[in-house]
């Protein structure tokens, strides 16, 4: 499995995430179009998970991305939030989700301009509480809708 970083500059990355949580979200759990692709993958990283099982055949199999969502009064980064975590059914159970949260937070936090950063945060969906448990967040508050699917907000203390 190799997981990487890419921004929305990388064409053909983009479009292999898109795929994803096009099978996922839109068609998967019925999640609208516009609540996916909200206008926000160009100010986010992103991460894509390969299956390199098959060296002539790699398959992007998981996505995520996160994105900076408030800052100090400097500018400099305070929060970021992780979100659009996809794996598609059949590589499922390979913790493949667990990998990416990990790479993630390894990622921000060795990040020199995340260095200010004081909160990582994600909406979780009912069905992956516990993965993001076992990556060390909290649930933060009660539970609510987004997107017709229900959720729990939850925190890593950095």
């Amino acid at each position: 499995m190799k997981i990487q970083l890419f921004d929305s500059t990388a064409l053909e990355n983009l479009e292999r995430a898109f795929s994803i949580r096009r099978i996922v979200f839109i068609e998967g759990q019925d999640v609208p179009e516009e609540d996916d692709f909200d206008g926000l993958d160009e100010i986010a990283t992103h991460i894509l998970a390969i299956d390199k099982t098959n060296y002539d055949n790699e398959k992007a199999v998981g996505t995520a991305r996160f994105r900076v969502t408030e800052k100090h009064k400097d500018n400099s980064p305070k929060k970021i939030k992780l979100e659009r975590f996809a794996v598609l059914e059949e590589a499922r159970g390979k913790k493949i989700g667990q990998k990416m949260v990990e790479f993630a937070l390894e990622k921000i936090q060795k990040k020199e301009e995340f260095k200010t950063i004081e909160t990582i945060y994600l909406h979780a969906q009912l069905a992956a509480v516990s993965l993001y448990e076992r990556c060390g967040f909290k649930k933060d508050g009660d539970i609510f809708e987004e997107s017709g699917i229900m959720h729990y907000k939850m925190i890593y203390k950095v």
